[in-house]
Formats: structure tokens, C-alpha cells, sequence
């Protein structure tokens, strides 16, 4: 039992000391990143219309679905 709370304690340490030197990295070598560019949805984008909810609309629109109708 000691050995598992030791290997979970190891490991736990060891991501987190490698979680904070990236950080660190992108702290130094980035400093103007912001991580905007992660899914890159633009200033003015819709999630629904990204998502692909838009397509329920198009056929769907004023409907209402029950759990029979399927």
C-alpha cells in the first residue's frame, strides 16, 4: 500500500513540476500569446453555427420533436 501512495505521489509531482516549467517556458519565451488561436472560432463567430447546430434549424425550424415521434 505504501508503494502505490508513493508511486501517486511521484507521479503527481513530477506532472505538476512539468506543468509549471511550461508555463514558465511560455511565460519567457511567449509572453504575448493568449491562446486565442486555440480553436480559432474569429471575433464575430456563431458556436451554434460552428458547432453544426445551424443544420437542425434548417430543417427543423418551429418543430417540435417527442420521444414517439423517433
Amino acid at each position: 500500500m505504501l508503494v502505490v501512495i508513493m508511486f501517486i505521489v511521484c507521479s503527481t509531482a513530477l506532472l505538476s513540476w512539468s506543468w509549471v516549467r511550461g508555463i514558465d517556458y511560455m511565460k519567457e519565451n511567449h509572453p504575448d500569446y493568449k491562446g486565442e488561436d486555440f480553436l480559432d472560432w474569429g471575433e464575430d463567430a456563431d458556436v451554434t453555427k460552428i458547432a453544426g447546430r445551424d443544420l437542425w434549424d434548417e430543417y427543423d425550424e418551429h418543430t417540435t420533436h417527442y420521444e414517439g415521434d423517433f
